[in-house]
This record gives C-alpha cells, structure tokens and sequence, in this order.
C-alpha cells in the first residue's frame, strides 16, 4: 500500500519494485521470527516493551499516532514550500522512530536466538565523555544497525530495503525552485533532488514505516482466538504453556502464563 505524499496524475510508481520487495522481505522477517520462537516474537510486537508501566510512555505509540496525523495535515495543504516543509518533518519524524523500530530488531534478535530483549539497541548507545550524559542513536544508526544484522543473517533483501528506505542527508536542507538542496555543511558533496524524485524518495521511507506497522497490526489481531504454546522465556526456565492473546473489545495485546488468556469481562469491568 503506497502511502503518497502527493495526490498527482495516477502513473507507473518509480517505487512499485521497492515497494513489492519490502514486503516480501518484511513478511519474510515475520514469519521467521514467529517460526523460531513464538513467544519472543509475540514480545517483538510489544515496541519498548519494559515491564509494568502507565500509558502514556510509549514513543512508538505516539510514532504511530504522529504518522496518522502529519499524513492528514499533509493532504489538506496546498502545493507550497510550507507542504514541503512539513513532509520533510513527517519523514525525518518517521526516521528517528527509534522506538518503533525496535520491533524489526527484536524480530531479528528473536531469528538469531537473542529474542526476549529489553534493550534491543543498548550496544549503540555512547555517553557523553564529560558530562556522563547518555547519548541515543540516531536514525542513520539505527538504520545502519538493522542493515548490517539482516546481513549477517542471509537475509540481503531486508538488508537491501533498510539501506533503500531512507536518504541520509534530508535533515540540513534549502528548498529551492528547481529541487531540494541538501548543503552537507560537515562535509561531503552538496546535492539536489529535484522536486520530480523528491515525492518518491519520501515515499519510501514512509512506506516502510507503514510496512512495518500493518503486519505488526496484522499478527496481533491473529491472536484474536487466543493460542496456547509451550515454550519459556529462557533456556534457564523449563517449559510451560504460555497464553498470547489480542481482546479487541480492550485493544489489549499480551501473553500469560496457563491456559487461559485474561477475560476480557473482569478487564472491563473496572471501568464499567
């Protein structure tokens, strides 16, 4: 499903071979990682998955929720520098969801056999080497991080849609009449993307964003019929049946320990 950023002329899309090979490759991912250890894929879905907490503090629900919204502020502007603007946010938005990414690295992680993991990209982060402040990756980190593990697990298309996705030089930017000037003031060649490659560059990284959310979407919601699975969280524990579920009456996703998944009744009933 091609997310446009422009709505122009129906053509042949410059991205349609991108577009048919990232979901092939993420699809791929999926199912690998659900075939290798279910319940660790089931975590997978689970985005900064860190024990108990309140709502409200989850980056990779508002990346969601920001997704929704730049995609309809950018259908209702008119054709300006300001539209562009605001694209050039939504992608650099879509980008540095670090949050949300977690979920192809734990996907990974779970194919490897390192699934169950809190902290999916704590080797990237530094600290700061006066003040002892944490410094978090950034989206060419990120990027780079899932490029080379989908490489060194034979999967090269999904290594190939990850180096596809996203440009690396839209965040120092002039917006000129004849394209995007990108100035590389740290170095490096100056560019221009003239405006008619401009549309189907941003599109790619907010497809695979799109990607990568509806097939999260679309596993979840096969857990509406609850599946029980021996399985166990690591090889220290022995096996037990674990209960992955999705109650759409709640929207509530998760997995428990048994047979049974919580009823969605006795969940309701809190705020009845």
């Amino acid at each position: 499903m091609s997310e446009d950023t422009d709505s122009g002329e129906t053509e042949q899309d410059p991205n349609q071979a991108f577009f048919e090979k990232a979901e092939g490759a993420l699809r791929d991912l999926f199912e690998r990682a659900k075939s290798a250890h279910e319940l660790h894929f089931a975590m997978a879905l689970m985005p900064e998955f860190r024990g108990e907490q309140d709502a409200g503090w989850s980056t990779a629900d508002e990346s969601v929720r920001a997704y929704d919204e730049f995609a309809e502020l950018v259908r209702s502007l008119p054709k300006t520098p300001a539209r562009v603007r605001v694209v050039l946010a939504f992608y650099m938005h879509v980008a540095e969801g670090a949050g949300f990414y977690e979920i192809p690295k734990k996907l990974l992680l779970t194919i490897e056999g390192r699934g169950n993991n809190m902290w999916p990209f704590q080797n990237l982060v530094e600290r700061h080497r006066a003040s002892g402040e944490i410094i978090g990756p950034n989206a060419n980190q990120i990027m780079k991080d899932l490029i080379g593990h989908a490489s060194e697990l034979g999967l090269t298309e999904l290594a190939e849609v990850f180096r596809d996705a996203f440009d690396p030089g839209n965040a120092d930017y002039i917006i000129w009449p004849d394209g995007l000037r990108l100035r590389r003031r740290n170095g490096g060649w100056p560019r221009e993307i003239p405006w008619k490659d401009f549309t189907s560059l941003a599109d790619r990284g907010l497809n695979l964003f799109a990607f990568i959310r509806h097939l999260g979407d679309e596993y979840v919601h096969s857990y509406e019929t609850p599946k029980t699975i021996r399985s166990r969280m690591n090889k220290n524990e022995p096996l037990t049946d674990y209960t992955i579920y999705y109650q759409p009456a709640t929207g509530a996703f998760g997995f428990t320990t048994g047979r049974h998944p919580p009823s969605s009744d006795a969940v309701s009933q809190g705020s009845a």
